[in-house]
């Protein structure tokens, strides 16, 4: 498998906001500071808008990261926690928050990290490339598909095959369950044998898991 590339990756803390400045400390100094020291090209300040809802956004910052220094996509602030978005890994952004929050408790007197009740959550968007095209459908069904592709099909447009695997739990026990998409990138022939997938993992487990699919399947 090769990673073709790194549509996004997302890791979300969630803790209340309040419990990151506890005693109501005056932080517009730390905000001034976070734009020089990760180089954010846009910062809530430029983006104050009446009646702003969606959070306070940090916008194409710099981070040095595990492989040399990568874009910060986005860092926004919401009442209930934190997220950023990178191109690289959701490791860089785990070490980004790691770094930044450890840098303002230093500096500024708040909190620890290690000391706020986080919960952490990820997304991973993935487009790869495997070396065949992996087995989805289950071989007794070939007989089936082929004659579904002989009444809906054509010459022109070629037999049948698949082109999505979602997997989730039962969407009745939760309000936002987790899922697991693989499918063949749109506008691409079946022969190119790329995908685009999407996890609720860290970047790393994301990969471990399309390793695992592109040997079993």
């Amino acid at each position: 498998m090769k990673i073709l590339a790194v549509r996004t990756a997302r890791a979300v803390w969630l803790f209340p906001q309040y419990f990151l400045n506890p005693r109501g400390a005056y932080i517009y100094p730390a905000e001034l500071a976070l734009k020089t020291r990760y180089n954010f090209r846009r910062t809530p300040m430029d983006n104050v808008q009446v009646g702003q809802t969606e959070g306070l956004k940090f916008e194409n910052g710099e981070f040095l990261g595990t492989n040399g220094i990568v874009e910060i996509v986005s860092v926004t602030l919401h009442n209930d926690g934190i997220v950023v978005d990178m191109r690289s890994t959701t490791e860089d952004c785990d070490s980004f928050l790691e770094d930044a929050l450890t840098w303002l408790s230093n500096e500024y007197g708040l909190p620890s990290y290690s000391d706020l009740p986080i919960k952490r959550i990820y997304v991973s968007e993935l487009n790869v490339i495997f070396e065949k095209a992996p087995i989805i459908i289950n071989p007794k069904l070939a007989p089936f598909i082929k004659e579904l592709s002989k009444e809906i099909g054509s010459d022109r447009i070629g037999d049948l095959d698949f082109m999505s695997l979602y997997l989730s739990p039962d969407q009745t026990l939760s309000n936002n369950p987790p899922q697991f998409r693989f499918e063949r990138e749109i506008n691409t022939p079946f022969s190119e044998n790329r995908y685009y997938s999407f996890s609720p993992t860290t970047t790393d487990i994301h990969v471990k898991l399309l390793t695992k699919l592109e040997k079993l399947a």
